[in-house]
């Protein structure tokens, strides 16, 4: 009795290893280093429970209501032929009479150097910032990250990027921005992964989401992040070049053989339990390491400068 080729193959099941561990799924090798960050996150004593935020309900008693207006009667702009008693129009006609005058008309042929001729389109104007933006405040990072006040591995008081960016100003803006922006409400664009300043980048980060489509990770024992880029950004946007210029610039600022960037790196957890997210954590600053070009979205790994100060 022979056996058949198909009874001798066996069917391979897919193997996804990570940190010497070997997993069936996919879904099981992510939850795992879901699992890692969280535990890591814990360890370090970063997270605390969020502080209760007191929310008030606004009241606006003058209400304007709108007044209906009477619909007021339209006249038929068009009337039955059989009521005017008028011949109806030969559509035809004019319809003949337009291409006849069209047809009149001949185009004059380009010459040869007026087809090579191609009108160069005006460069873009870079919009400047509104007075109260964020983009046109300056900080001081290393007196942000390390200052007497310094928020280097802290968790700020409330949820929301708000109040970092707030925190931020009132601890780190340079004098002539806190004088001209005292009593302004700032703003910035909240849903962005990115948040420029004239002279800084924060870059957030969400752990532990489910709606994510990629995942956050940290690398090398916890000295290097993972870091996406928004939907619609791609290699020539223009938050990526300065991204990669002030990553890579490091190596002149710090002074002391000890890097300095100017990205600060800001993560949340989000808690299955009550389905918010934490207030975030200030990581500290972070240099250039590697992306890949023309990925959707951008991947860079970034180091983590202060990852000795947060143990």
């Amino acid at each position: 009795m022979t056996t058949s080729q198909h009874d001798n193959e066996v069917d391979e099941i897919p193997v996804f290893k990570f940190n010497g561990k070997i997993y069936t799924t996919y879904e099981e090798m992510v939850n795992a280093k879901r699992k890692r960050n969280q535990d890591m996150l814990e360890a370090s004593g970063l997270l605390k429970p969020p502080q209760p935020q007191l929310y008030t309900t606004r009241v606006n008693s003058n209400k304007r209501t709108r007044k209906k207006q009477a619909a007021v009667p339209q006249q038929p702009s068009r009337r039955s032929s059989r009521f005017s008693k008028s011949e109806k129009p030969n559509y035809k006609e004019v319809s003949t009479f337009i291409e006849q005058q069209a047809g009149a008309v001949k185009k004059r042929p380009r010459s040869a150097t007026e087809s090579r001729i191609v009108s160069p389109s005006p460069a873009a104007t870079p919009v400047p910032p509104a007075a109260n933006s964020v983009r046109s405040i300056s900080i001081d990072t290393k007196t942000l990250v390390l200052g007497e006040k310094g928020v280097l591995g802290q968790m700020m008081d409330r949820t929301g990027k708000e109040f970092v960016i707030n925190e931020s100003f009132s601890l780190a803006a340079f004098s002539d921005d806190q004088k001209r922006l005292a009593g302004s409400r700032l703003s910035f664009n909240k849903y962005c992964g990115v948040q420029e300043f004239k002279n800084a980048v924060f870059l957030w980060i969400n752990l532990g989401s489910k709606d994510n489509p990629v995942v956050n990770d940290f690398l090398n024992d916890a000295q290097q992040v993972s870091w996406f880029g928004g939907s619609r950004m791609h290699d020539e946007s223009p938050v990526i070049h300065k991204l990669l210029k002030m990553g890579r610039q490091h190596d002149d600022k710090g002074g002391n053989d000890e890097p300095h960037s100017d990205i600060i790196l800001w993560c949340r957890r989000y808690q299955s339990d009550t389905k918010q997210f934490t207030p975030y954590v200030c990581f500290g600053r972070l240099t250039y390491h590697s992306h890949v070009p023309q990925s959707h979205p951008l991947k860079f790994i970034w180091n983590l400068v202060d990852h000795d100060r947060l143990k």
